[in-house]
């Protein structure tokens, strides 16, 4: 009874629901962690706050790394299913992975992705040289810290030269965010939002700018939210969920091959680099943006059609 009260509530109602939903697991998901690093690990509540100031020993980078994987799975794949159990008969069709996305559409958010590429290292050079008011200075200056500490991390994790390490990387950093965090803002979020205010591109955007904050990483906010819009629009066109996974999968798991690569010393570091002022090839971002547009239309008439195609024989 209380499941189909809550079916009929109000969006902004299931909107409270899932925030409670992925605080209450997330927070168990955290003491869980923290109680298996303990006797994992022995590493105790108070040495945990000092992990970070050292991610030059290989048992803080473990340690983290074990921390990171639980609360990826915490707070991003295990609330989407309970919320979806909560609001729907079938979570799969709630969430939209139950139909499957035929190889020309992979093919498509794959070129998407890549040709995206100078294009979102330009809006990181623009994002990176924004600066708030004066009177904000204090602010700035957090954020600047979080970015910092973010990255510190993130290197930390990515610096390697083993192929085991490779593999742990790209299913902690590759595999677990595509699936988790498409699951919790596109398969969740951007739909109660689209619920809530009745238009596909509000949800898209506002899901987007929530996913691009929720990452503390405020100096590629940008970016990230012209990503996260991009997963979102693969989802409203498509219907099925496992396109933005694909596309995340691609564009996370790309980085951390990228980085090794440069580990090894098999490519130069300025992959990153293209697009932007420093590279002298900004000619290439009006280059990225016809053909992400092109892509993108190519994407919607594919998807939609075969939409039709699948409707129409009751495939769906």
């Amino acid at each position: 009874m209380y499941r189909q009260a809550l079916r009929e509530s109000k969006p902004s109602t299931q909107l409270l629901f899932a925030t409670l939903v992925i605080l209450i697991c997330g927070i168990s998901l955290m003491v869980l962690s923290i109680a298996l690093g303990w006797l994992i690990y022995g590493v105790n509540l108070s040495e945990m706050q000092n992990l970070i100031q050292d991610t030059s020993n290989p048992k803080n980078i473990s340690v983290l790394k074990f921390f990171q994987t639980l609360q990826s799975i915490g707070v991003f794949i295990i609330p989407p299913f309970i919320i979806a159990w909560f609001l729907h008969d079938k979570p799969s069709v709630f969430l939209q992975y139950r139909q499957k996305p035929d190889f020309k559409s992979v093919l498509f958010v794959i070129a998407i992705i890549y040709f995206a590429n100078p294009f979102i290292n330009w809006l990181t050079e623009i994002n990176s040289k924004l600066s708030l008011p004066e009177w904000m200075n204090s602010v700035e200056i957090w954020m600047q810290n979080s970015e910092n500490q973010a990255n510190k991390i993130t290197e930390a994790f990515l610096s390697t030269t083993s192929l085991t390490t490779l593999f742990t990387n790209i299913a902690m950093i590759g595999i677990l965010p595509a699936i988790g965090e498409e699951l919790l803002f596109r398969g969740i979020v951007q739909q109660l939002f689209k619920k809530k205010f009745g238009n596909a591109h509000a949800a898209i955007w506002i899901s987007a700018a929530i996913f691009s904050a929720l990452h503390l990483q405020f100096f590629g906010f940008l970016p990230r939210l012209v990503l996260g819009a991009m997963f979102g629009y693969m989802l409203e066109w498509s219907g099925t969920l496992w396109l933005p996974m694909i596309a995340h999968f691609v564009n996370n798991t790309t980085a951390v091959i990228a980085y090794y690569l440069m580990q090894k010393g098999w490519i130069g570091n300025g992959i990153d680099k293209t697009g932007t002022s420093s590279d002298g090839s900004s000619y290439m971002v009006i280059v990225s943006i016809i053909f992400l547009f092109a892509l993108f239309r190519a994407l919607y008439l594919r998807t939609r059609t075969r939409s039709a195609y699948l409707t129409e024989n009751k495939f769906i």
